[in-house]
């Protein structure tokens, strides 16, 4: 699985694409959405015009709990004009992205709600926050589906009951590399891992860092892997396999091609392909190695462009940034794609009412249209007006050519528990086996914890 700032950044989701992208449709749930459309459409307008017209006559201010891997920017344009237009303000809380799952899981049980949060995609989010009991139910909002492509609906409705609103765009999660720095060492994206490794090599041997990681930050260290499933454990095990995985009737410790992730992973460290003192890299220096061209590649998720725009500006990111996905042994790999982020609202946040009134407001056209002004990507809404930069026209290439599938993490309710510090300890002590069997044994701790079928 979207960046990490505190400068945020944007997930999305990524086909997935991620992003993201790939999501399935349920042809009753994308039925309903047709048939309100006209209807919504009346309703979004009218609530728009309603919304200009009257503020409201004791402003409130609103908090807005977000995870510090997405760009605030696009957000804080958005509240600005809905406090030009209600007088409410909105208040914007980063939490740390590592850790804001575990974050929000406290906060809800001391009873410290947030007005309105945004929170990863996928119905396991219901899980973890009691949805049923916490968080207010959506699938009944005519005015909410009016515009968003019925597949991103589906993929957030479990036993036909919704409690997170899609927001931001398809992610995608890959290989971004440096054009200038590929041209210089005559190397063009990989047809395959082994590509992968030999362009790595002749990457270093004109003294630039083929990989940089950042460890030490410890999310970013996940994306190896993320990006490496789709492409090297998926065709292995097909839809069939994924099935299984999240019943526990196919075990993670079961899976060669899993393992062989962590075995290539310690290959790039062995052959002394990551930056020096890989152990305290972080994302923002990522940026800066990436951009400055010291750093030829990294595996990462599409939060990472507006942070280069904002470091290197629109011509980097337009002209210098490349992207290709993580390749498999037999050809070039396919993109990870991921459903954007969810706005959810707790039944009791303070100011209920005035946080369903902003998600509304967020999603009219002129300001689904802001938002992607200020951070294009894939868009979710079938009227949005967008730019897509270089890189996000590559993933939207992949996924209309098929080379594209959902984030593994998108598509299990099961987590991957703990996995950026199993991640912290396998590049210390590189023991692949028992970091292999230390993912799988969380893997089934956390399906035993949330009292999954296969997991009891």
């Amino acid at each position: 699985m979207r960046k990490m700032k505190t400068v945020s950044m944007l997930l999305v989701v990524s086909l997935a694409l991620l992003g993201l992208a790939g999501c399935g449709g349920n042809n009753n749930n994308s039925n309903a959405a047709n048939n309100g459309n006209t209807a919504s459409t009346d309703a979004n307008a009218t609530n728009t015009k309603n919304t200009k017209d009257t503020k409201a006559k004791d402003p409130v201010t609103l908090s807005f709990v977000i995870p510090n891997t997405v760009d605030t920017a696009p957000f804080t344009q958005l509240f600005g004009e809905f406090e030009k237009q209600t007088g409410n303000k909105v208040e914007l809380q980063a939490l740390p992205g590592g850790e804001f799952d575990n974050m929000m899981k406290t906060r809800f049980s001391t009873g410290d709600f947030p007005d309105l949060f945004l929170m990863q995609p996928g119905t396991k989010q219901y899980v973890k926050l009691r949805a049923d009991e916490m968080l207010r139910e959506w699938s009944g909002d005519v005015d909410v589906w009016a515009r968003i492509i019925p597949s991103m609906k589906d993929a957030q409705t479990l036993d036909g009951k919704i409690y997170g609103v899609p927001y931001g765009a398809t992610g995608m999660y890959g290989v971004f590399y440096n054009k200038d720095v590929f041209t210089k060492a005559g190397v063009e994206p990989p047809k395959n891992y082994a590509d992968l490794i030999e362009i790595a090599k002749k990457i270093k041997a004109t003294g630039v860092t083929p990989f940089y990681e950042g460890v030490k930050d410890g999310w970013p260290a996940q994306i190896f892997y993320l990006t490496g499933w789709v492409s090297n454990v998926d065709p292995a095990i097909g839809d069939e396999g994924v099935a299984k995985l999240q019943t526990n009737e196919l075990k993670m410790n079961n899976i060669p091609e899993l393992k062989n992730l962590f075995t290539k992973q310690k290959e790039l460290i062995d052959l002394g392909l990551y930056q020096d003192n890989v152990l305290a890299g972080t994302f923002d220096e990522m940026q800066t190695m990436l951009g400055e061209g010291k750093a030829a590649m990294v595996f990462n998720l599409d939060g990472i462009i507006p942070q280069l725009e904002k470091k290197f500006g629109k011509e980097f990111v337009n002209d210098k940034l490349g992207f290709f996905p993580f390749p498999s042994d037999t050809d070039q790999g396919v993109a990870v794609v991921t459903p954007p982020n969810q706005l959810m609202i707790p039944t009791q946040a303070k100011h209920a009412d005035a946080a369903v009134e902003l998600v509304k407001f967020m999603l009219t056209k002129e300001m689904t249209d802001m938002y992607y002004a200020a951070a294009p990507g894939i868009p979710i809404f079938e009227d949005a007006k967008v730019d897509l930069v270089p890189v996000q026209q590559t993933v939207k290439d992949l996924i209309e050519a098929g080379k594209s599938k959902i984030n593994i993490q998108n598509r299990l309710t099961p987590v991957f528990a703990d996995f950026q510090k199993l991640l912290q300890i396998f590049f210390i002590d590189g023991d692949v086996d028992k970091a292999y069997k230390d993912f799988a044994a969380n893997y089934e701790k956390d399906g035993k914890s949330k009292l999954l079928e296969g997991f009891k």
